[in-house]
């Protein structure tokens, strides 16, 4: 019995505890937050979300009010808040409970219409130990909910690493674009990654192919060649398109930068192409270091490169048909006032919602892409009027 002693102790108190939170958790008078309209039409975020935290609390705020997704969840989910911040696991959670247990890597997750697709490799390992060479995989027909699972070997050195990117099914066949890359003595060297596809025959559960799709770092006698993947916006859904950002640097005491440009590789016929526009390159070579922003949606890519103080613009090019689809100059001067930045930016439905910091209460101002007019501009505020204390704001959602 007296191995049992601290069992006997520690029970009753972990369930006070949780007793005594949700009593006064119900109790505390926390403030309503609401998006109040500054100019424009307040239907332009009636599908905006200005999520961040109050006290450390998460919070969600809309136009008509705020809420606390602590006061609704259990004891156990508030101790994950990665439902919080990302909707479409949630909304995975709550239909497909059983096949999505555990899966929550958005980088190892393929969502579409038909099937839920999840590939990913035992993470369980110190940085010090030899990391497995097994990738579970698992598949799920929506309407049948009927899945599959298996592992499959992933050929690969002994002192090497390798994290899954991103993953992409066709028919029966799945697509894992893998970082890989050696460790040297104690320590590893992802800058020197090497991007990688593999093939996998969800028939045979077995691996049909490889595919080495780009290098992290190259070098010669005179420059240095750095090639870094560049995100989809929405990695669950279905893409095309592998989209890389590759950067030549002189190897001298100035290290400017001798070439600059977009690659983008088409995942199922296996051809790397460079985005051909003088504009786009143009926006590469010049524009200044931190305020250029690439964000690649579906086929599109969108690229903001951002002035607070004077003018930016938005240019979209489409990668399917290989040309620039719009470019729109955005007047910051006749909004932003004494803002002082753009903090977030997001596109949807042929719009660009911004969230911006500055002296006042944190902002969000909605342009339309065809026109570069802002549509709508708003505060987030205190429906009691009081000051905003307590609040960060770190996250916009539209749906």
């Amino acid at each position: 019995m007296k191995r049992y002693w601290i069992l006997v102790v520690l029970i009753p108190f972990v369930v006070l505890t949780i007793s005594i939170y949700y009593a006064t958790a119900s109790e505390v008078d926390k403030p309503d937050y609401y998006l109040k309209t500054l100019g424009g039409r307040e239907e332009e975020v009636s599908h905006l979300m200005v999520r961040g935290q109050y006290m450390s609390e998460p919070i969600a705020i809309r136009p008509a009010g705020s809420e606390y997704p602590n006061d609704k969840d259990s004891f156990w989910e508030r101790l994950d808040s990665t439902y919080f911040y990302q909707d479409e696991l949630q909304e995975l959670f709550q239909e497909y409970r059983s096949f999505m247990r555990g899966k929550k890597n958005l980088n190892a997750l393929y969502v579409d219409e038909k099937l839920i697709a999840y590939a990913q490799y035992d993470f369980r390992f110190k940085t010090d130990e030899v990391q497995s060479d097994m990738i579970d995989i698992s598949v799920m027909e929506k309407a049948k909910k009927s899945s599959l699972s298996f592992q499959v070997k992933l050929p690969k050195e002994k002192n090497e690493y390798i994290s899954v990117l991103d993953v992409y099914v066709k028919d029966q066949s799945m697509k894992l674009l893998v970082n890989q890359y050696q460790k040297s003595g104690k320590y590893s060297q992802p800058e020197d990654a090497k991007y990688v596809i593999y093939t996998v025959d969800l028939d045979k559960k077995s691996i049909e192919g490889k595919q080495l799709i780009a290098t992290g770092v190259s070098q010669d006698h005179t420059s240095q060649t750095t090639t870094a993947l560049i995100s989809s916006n929405d990695m669950m859904k279905p893409n095309h398109y592998l989209l890389f950002d590759r950067t030549s640097y002189a190897l001298d005491a100035k290290k400017d930068i001798l070439n600059r440009e977009l690659l983008y590789y088409d995942i199922w016929n296996g051809q790397m192409t460079t985005v051909q526009s003088e504009l786009v390159r143009d926006l590469l070579m010049n524009g200044k270091p931190g305020e250029l922003r690439i964000d690649y949606i579906g086929d599109d890519l969108y690229f903001t490169p951002m002035n607070i103080y004077d003018q930016s613009r938005v240019v979209h090019y489409n990668l399917a048909e290989k040309k620039l689809q719009s470019d729109v100059k955005i007047n910051l001067k006749d909004w932003m006032q004494d803002e002082l930045h753009v903090q977030m930016k997001q596109f949807a439905d042929n719009r660009l919602y911004m969230n911006y910091y500055g002296r006042r209460s944190p902002g969000v101002a909605v342009v339309d892409l065809d026109t570069g007019k802002i549509v709508y501009q708003g505060e987030v505020a205190r429906k009691d009027g009081l000051d905003l204390s307590n609040l960060m704001i770190n996250s916009l959602s539209v749906k």
